[in-house]
């Protein structure tokens, strides 16, 4: 089993009167430890796309496996406890709590899962000194570089060894280089055998993955 596997997704959403299609009849299928990412201008389906990857969003139609799971069969309100242990997610524009330090933002996965504090931190630890925060700990998000609160947006999807990272447009709030920092990283949790999804409009991010999808108009293209 593949850790994404997609039959012939639709979503559309109601216009009024008329139900406008998004996704049409897509596609898709990541391997275990690939590196994709899925390409394609503003208006391309590619955020329905995405949420629907996350289980942030339902389908109308057609199969969906995360990780084993038949998805679309599942009850919404268990989506949530799916969310939580089967995808790490990494934002653009990092979504960290203001007023948290760094090691309580990077644990908040792990205590939503009623793991105790104590462990949680300790099983943190590898993953920030992994991503170079481990000066950073008490500091809180406005005392970091664009740089470092991805880092650490990054650690915090790492944390509960979720079944795939799926970023969505992770270097788009930051300057080129640290850009070029975060797909570096990216990379290297690749070949520690992480799976990634990423989304962006970027060519250029694009093609720091292994593989480039294009979504044009609701549909996949490889």
């Amino acid at each position: 089993m593949s850790m994404i596997e997609m039959h012939n997704i639709n979503k559309g959403y109601m216009l009024g009167e008329e139900k406008l299609p998004i996704l049409k009849n897509i596609n898709f299928k990541v391997e275990k430890g690939e590196y994709v990412a899925i390409l394609g201008p503003s208006g391309s389906g590619k955020t329905t796309f995405m949420n629907i990857v996350g289980c942030m969003d339902v389908m109308d139609s057609g199969e969906y496996f995360l990780d084993g799971v038949a998805i679309h069969s599942t009850k919404e309100e268990n989506l949530t406890e799916i969310r939580n242990s089967k995808i790490g997610f990494i934002f653009q524009n990092y979504q960290l709590i203001p007023t948290y330090n760094v090691m309580q933002n990077i644990i908040m996965p792990l205590l939503m899962r009623g793991i105790k504090h104590q462990q949680a931190e300790a099983m943190c630890y590898t993953t920030i000194k992994l991503l170079g925060l481990d000066k950073r700990m008490d500091h809180r998000p406005s005392e970091l570089s664009g740089g470092q609160k991805q880092r650490v947006s990054i650690a915090r999807a790492l944390v509960g060894k979720p079944a795939i990272l799926l970023a969505d447009e992770p270097t788009g709030a930051l300057d080129q280089s640290s850009g070029k920092d975060v797909l570096k990283l990216f990379r290297e949790l690749n070949e520690m055998g992480n799976t990634i999804v990423m989304i962006t409009h970027d060519l250029n991010v694009a093609q720091s993955a292994k593989r480039i999808v294009r979504i044009v108009d609701g549909q996949l293209q490889e």
